[in-house]
């Protein structure tokens, strides 16, 4: 099931799942809502699609506003040269207010700045997840998105005592476009899917999630060992390219199953 967080003529939001035809409304207003309600809001949603009809939404947004947002780096075996198997990958948390959807502008925030794409497979989460194991782990994956994850490399780079900062180099505002579907687990094989990001109509970058050194399961045993994951939390699950962006690009996520994340790329100054 493609499920859609939109906003009506009227400005409401509402959870819709995709058709033929377009989006047709669940009866619901909030993702995580409609997570927690499991098969209920299965129900309404195979009730909405047999009875509704598809309209085309007014404005598509990100798929949801996760509590919890947790970003991996070296995931991916580019990324792990040299570096030992059981090595976790490192770990970061992004804040709500850098999320956008589908179409949103990209802000830059300075004339200097180097920011970096980076298109990334995201897992959405279904149940309470506490110290899983990576037999049990993919049972609590409701479903997937994809995100692309921006970085501000002064902040990395910079070389004053108080960096790196990987904090401030990911979380300015517009940071982290997320969407525009989230597919349900029954629908996609994570395994091995290929993605591109393209800038301009230009495709800079080709790859497969079959890179990942650290699969999902694997990572939601070591994300939740300490940490409960909650119904409707991310989990990003790191790239294999990074790439810089610039005023006046456009630049498109696509994995394969789960749309177009598209967004323009503009000036904040």
């Amino acid at each position: 099931m493609h499920l859609v967080r939109y906003q009506d003529a009227y400005g409401r939001v509402a959870i819709g799942v995709r058709d033929a035809e377009g989006v047709v409304a669940t009866g619901y207003t909030d993702m995580i809502a409609f997570i927690e309600d499991g098969e209920a809001a299965f129900a309404a949603a195979r009730s909405a699609l047999r009875d509704g009809h598809g309209v085309t939404p007014h404005k598509v947004l990100a798929p949801l506003v996760p509590g919890k947002l947790l970003f991996l780096g070296m995931t991916y075996d580019v990324f792990r040269e040299g570096v030992p198997d059981e090595q976790e990958p490192y770990v970061y948390a992004r804040v709500q207010s850098s999320v956008i959807g589908p179409g949103d502008d990209i802000r830059l925030p300075s004339p200097e700045a180097e920011v970096l794409y980076e298109g990334e497979l995201v897992v959405v989460i279904g149940s309470p997840t506490y110290r899983v194991s990576a037999a049990d782990a993919m049972s609590h994956v409701f479903g997937y998105t994809q995100a692309n994850d921006l970085t501000w490399t002064q902040w990395v780079h910079g070389g004053t005592a108080a960096l790196p900062q990987i904090s401030m180099s990911k979380n300015a505002d517009t940071f982290c476009p997320l969407g525009p579907d989230v597919v349900t687990a029954d629908e996609l094989d994570p395994v091995d899917l290929a993605f591109t990001v393209t800038v301009n109509g230009e495709v800079r970058t080709s790859a497969s999630t079959k890179g990942m050194v650290w699969d999902i399961a694997r990572i939601l045993e070591f994300l939740s060992r300490d940490m409960t994951l909650w119904p409707g939390d991310v989990v990003s699950t790191g790239t294999c390219e990074a790439k810089p962006i610039a005023v006046g690009d456009t630049v498109v996520v696509e994995f394969d199953g789960l749309g177009r994340l598209e967004n323009p790329v503009c000036a904040s100054w």
